[in-house]
């Protein structure tokens, strides 16, 4: 088994690229065709077998340059053909393998003190890779984790023996081998230290990148700096093509339509594989509407842009969705979710109509003249808002004519709930006129809002 391939594999998976089983088998193949000589062979090859989209390529690119920029450095023509001709490559050649180009690379960088050619600077990182994957170095996280993980090396390489054998020279008198002993065994030391650094960066890199993420996700918009909110626009797409996934068309079962080859096959291993028993599959369509209002004024347009760019990033999921936004009167910008890109079509909403305080009755007013012909039992109404109306007409006849006429109606608060009821805000009484008020005060309870609604539209 190639351990150096898994471990990038990992890495890659840490860095959130979707890669099973079968992929796994492939880039083996690769690796086994091909070889480690040329980096830009094998990373093409990698990549036909383990990036799918766009996304992952560009991903893929990164990884690749970081976990082999010392491997590949410097790789001998000698040991590439080795690996590239063996068929059935056991854990300990491959290791050596991935080892030999990163020893020249040490080994130039350390070799200065003229102790010994690239061979044995291999060899002897060859040893230190060895030591490093019986001490499971894979799973460092912290810095604070380094010493921990040299010892094992160094427990690995039988450094006390090493240790013993030069007190041994010296009170023999042989300071010339001593010395020599001595040097080979900084050498290790140096090349352990460097192997270390390398592999935290590597796991810090994606370790860090989840931390990040997770606090995004958990942490409140509006105590976010403007630096972080520009950060948010990734971490939702990333979120939405997860929740996606999920919620596909469904397919069911039929007399006609697709054949269901995964279930033919699964039913006809008794028979050899021949179909005698075939099975098909139709999609099953949702047909629901989904009309989004968003409330773009003051700190809550900030909540409407994740909203809104939540909900076009699920437009595979949910084709059928108008969105509109508000300071005063409801305003449709659907098409500019079509015409432009999502960040690109925000901008330009907050800059056409992001001026203005609140008017809800106003707003749910002209909201419904513009969609009372459109609803129906099938229609799913989310309203994204304080309900802070600053003492005007709250709108909520209007909002009951939509709860009498939809099938769901939602309001999403990025109010903290305690908040809820205090000063000008209203929203008790948009809570009579609405099927469910839930507070969002974080991207992951928006995240677990959206999830529930599409499980609840299948």
């Amino acid at each position: 088994m190639d351990e150096t391939l898994l471990q990038f594999i990992r890495h890659l998976r840490h860095h959130g690229l979707a890669i099973s089983t079968a992929e796994t088998l492939d880039a083996m193949r690769v690796v086994a065709t091909i070889g480690y000589s040329d980096p830009s062979l094998l990373r093409d090859g990698l990549a036909s077998c383990l990036a799918k989209t766009v996304e992952d390529h560009s991903h893929f690119e990164e990884c690749f340059a970081r976990f082999f920029q010392s491997q590949l450095g410097s790789k001998t023509d000698g040991h590439s053909s080795d690996a590239a001709t063996n068929e059935n490559p056991s854990s300990e050649n491959q290791g050596d393998g991935a080892a030999s180009g990163e020893g020249e690379g040490a080994g130039n960088g350390q070799g200065s003190g003229g102790s010994g050619s690239s061979q044995r600077d291999s060899a002897t990182l060859n040893e230190v890779i060895r030591a490093a994957a019986e001490a499971e170095l894979e799973n460092i996280q912290y810095r604070t984790q380094r010493g921990v993980y040299r010892r094992k090396i160094l427990n690995a390489l039988n450094d006390e023996q090493t240790l013993n054998d030069i007190q041994k020279l010296l009170d023999a008198g042989d300071d010339e081998q001593a010395h020599l002993l001595e040097q080979a065994r900084q050498h290790r030391l140096a090349m352990v230290k460097e192997l270390i650094e390398r592999q935290l960066l590597l796991n810090n890199d994606a370790a860090g990148k989840q931390l990040r993420d997770a606090t995004l996700k958990d942490s409140s918009l509006s105590a976010m700096e403007h630096y972080h909110r520009e950060r948010l626009p990734p971490l939702i797409r990333k979120l939405a093509k997860k929740m996606a996934s999920r919620h596909r068309q469904r397919h069911k079962r039929a007399r006609r339509g697709k054949l269901d080859l995964g279930k033919t096959l699964r039913r006809n291993m008794a028979y050899g594989g021949i179909p005698f028993h075939r099975f098909w599959k139709t999609t099953r369509k949702d047909k629901s509407e989904i009309f989004v209002l968003c409330d773009i004024s003051g700190s809550v347009s900030a909540w409407s842009r994740v909203l809104l760019l939540f909900v076009e990033a699920l437009s595979d999921v949910l084709p059928n969705t108008r969105s509109f936004v508000f300071c005063g009167q409801s305003i449709e910008v659907t098409d500019l979710f079509k015409q432009y890109p999502a960040d690109e079509a925000m901008a330009i909403i907050q800059q056409r109509h992001g001026l203005g305080g609140s008017d809800y009755g106003l707003a749910l007013n002209s909201f419904w003249n513009q969609i009372e012909d459109k609803l129906n039992r099938r229609s799913c109404v989310i309203i994204l808002g304080d309900g802070r109306g600053n003492g005007g007409d709250t709108g909520i006849e209007a909002l009951r004519s939509i709860y009498h006429r939809a099938k769901l109606v939602l309001w999403f608060n990025p109010e903290s709930h305690y908040s809820w009821n205090t000063g000008d805000s209203e929203i008790r009484r948009y809570q009579s006129a609405s099927h469910y008020v839930a507070e969002c005060g974080s991207l992951r309870k928006l995240e677990r809002l959206l999830d529930q609604l599409l499980s609840l539209l299948r």
